[in-house]
């Protein structure tokens, strides 16, 4: 049988770091103390790199190694900066669920359980396929295909945790299988919903950490200063630098930096062609994002051939955060993009707007601090 990473290896933020520390050390070291022994720290930093895109990241089959990196990790993705910490978060969150996959599925209830989460699995020995869904019949057999979905949650729960994926017609309530209340899921959905959980129960993590134990930021400087060039050539600016970066570029839309995908839709929209739910949600929030108003997004909107104003400015202040939950929506991620087929290139970046950030930047360096817009907003 292959080897089984211990775990906590697989899942450190199931673990404080003071319990984890009594239990194998007996002793209450600090995160101070923990920079020195062995190689925890540049295990920890491999961490942050890999998050922001640099190098790979591969969890090992020790689990001191992995909790200890983890937690120095999470403090090194704290002082760099915010956005830092979040993107820390995203990957260590989407690395659990991955686990979670090749796990049995009992593991993911009890995830579910310690995050607060009510995800009830009700599956068995005898019955490991849960509420068994009928969706066909193989036409050469004759044989029933099977949807098999163990788990469910409340249909309160599940609105809670698809908050931020409904954009994705998949998780919209009226498609999903809903039976006296519960909502039925499969075990790549129910992993798939615990994901924000385990952000936010990182970030829970951070914020203690910060209050009760964290790194004498003078004895990583280097390394710090190292991880801040890093997320400047990622995402164009430190979060203490976004405000004067934006000043700097206010109504000023530059589409000759726009991504290729987000080019391709622009061209189709302003042939007046049809633009499809995901095409409009992705340019919507792209322009959004890079510092455009509602007007110069419903005014692009006015070459759909279904074009409504009404419609068109209430969906466009929804997803800018000015209506609803008033949640600013973020721009969907390469990945998703391709996932959805509007990818059109390969451009070596995680999202159309890293790409724009990073394009924008170079062109800033390049000409002494000045870009000259291709579009400036009236």
């Amino acid at each position: 049988m292959p080897k089984e990473r211990p775990f906590y290896a697989k899942y450190p933020f199931m673990v404080s770091l003071r319990e984890y520390l009594l239990h194998t050390y007996g002793t209450e070291l600090t995160l101070n103390d923990l920079l020195d022994l062995h190689d925890f720290k540049e295990r920890g930093l491999l961490r942050v790199r890999s998050a922001l895109g640099k190098g790979s990241y591969s969890v090992s089959f020790d689990e001191d190694q992995e909790v200890i990196s983890f937690y120095l990790a999470l403090m090194f993705a704290v002082i760099v900066d915010p956005w830092a910490l979040r993107k820390y978060a995203d990957v260590e969150a989407k690395r659990a669920v991955n686990f979670m996959l090749g796990d049995r599925d009992k593991v993911i209830s009890i995830i579910a359980g310690k995050l607060g989460v009510e995800l009830e699995y009700f599956g068995s020995e005898s019955n490991i396929c849960g509420h068994r869904v009928v969706v066909g019949v193989e036409k050469r057999t004759g044989k029933e295909i099977v949807e098999c979905h163990p788990f469910r949650v409340t249909i309160p729960t599940y609105l809670r945790l698809t908050e931020s994926l409904v954009s994705d017609p998949k998780w919209k309530l009226v498609n999903r299988y809903v039976i006296r209340g519960y909502v039925y899921l499969n075990k790549r959905d129910a992993a798939r919903l615990l994901e924000n959980a385990v952000k936010s129960r990182i970030i829970e993590l951070a914020s203690e950490l910060t209050s009760t134990a964290s790194i004498d930021p003078e004895r990583v400087m280097p390394e710090v200063n190292e991880l801040r060039e890093l997320v400047r050539s990622v995402r164009g600016f430190l979060s203490t630098e976004k405000d004067k970066f934006m000043e700097e570029l206010k109504g000023q839309i530059v589409e000759k930096f726009f991504p290729p995908c987000i080019t391709e839709i622009m061209n189709t929209l302003l042939k007046g062609e049809h633009l499809s739910h995901h095409q409009r949600f992705a340019l919507a929030t792209f322009l959004l994002n890079i510092g455009a108003d509602v007007d110069y997004v419903v005014d692009l909107m006015r070459n759909l051939p279904d074009f409504n104003e009404r419609i068109a400015r209430y969906q466009v202040e929804h997803l800018a955060g000015l209506r609803g939950s008033r949640k600013k929506y973020s721009m969907y991620s390469c990945e998703k993009m391709k996932t959805l087929g509007m990818c059109v290139a390969e451009c070596g970046v995680k999202s159309p707007l890293q790409y724009y950030w990073r394009q924008l930047r170079a062109s800033r360096k390049a000409g002494g601090g000045k870009t000259v817009s291709s579009h400036t907003q009236e």
